[in-house]
């Protein structure tokens, strides 16, 4: 409970400069440019995309390197993620419903699950997994001004990691 209000905290502290619908952002001195990401999505970096724009966005920023500023250039980075979670797992799960009405029986097969039901499990459950990760993560910080950025990076990771995977499928 303790962990999740400090992260509450971080988070409401640093609202203002992580407002995830901005690609780019020069709010308060941070200075995050989702576009890196993606210009490194385009050509083909995948996962050595993670983290392209926070540390761009820590060199840029002023006071960057300080707590604040890497935890803010690292929510910036995770909601920028976390947007793009949302779009894939919407289109993954168009796919999956059309799929689902498509689907054809086979006589003498047992019946096809249902992709839609399986996606949203999976997902319902990597949500889980992923929350616990980093809240255990941020513990080994526990009473030292790394815990929340610790917190925030684990889930900025976990995050693209997610989007990488569902953009594979």
């Amino acid at each position: 409970m303790q962990a999740r209000l400090v992260i509450l905290s971080a988070a409401l502290c640093l609202a203002p400069l992580a407002a995830p619908a901005q690609s780019v952002k020069d709010e308060g001195g941070l200075r995050f440019d989702g576009a890196r990401i993606q210009s490194c999505l385009d050509n083909g970096g995948w996962r050595d995309c993670i983290g392209v724009a926070t540390n761009a966005c820590i060199e840029a920023t002023p006071g960057g390197y300080s707590t604040v500023g890497m935890t803010g250039c690292t929510v910036a980075e995770e909601d920028w993620w976390d947007a793009r979670l949302n779009a894939e797992y919407r289109a993954l799960m168009e796919r999956e419903r059309a799929g689902d009405a498509d689907w054809q029986p086979i006589p003498g097969m047992l019946p096809r699950p249902s992709g839609a039901e399986a996606l949203r499990t999976a997902q319902r459950a990597w949500i889980a997994w992923r929350d616990a990760t980093c809240t255990y993560e941020e513990l080994q910080w526990w009473g030292g001004t790394g815990a929340s950025g610790a917190g925030a990076g684990c889930r900025m990771r976990l995050t693209a990691e997610q989007v990488l995977m569902l953009m594979s499928w």
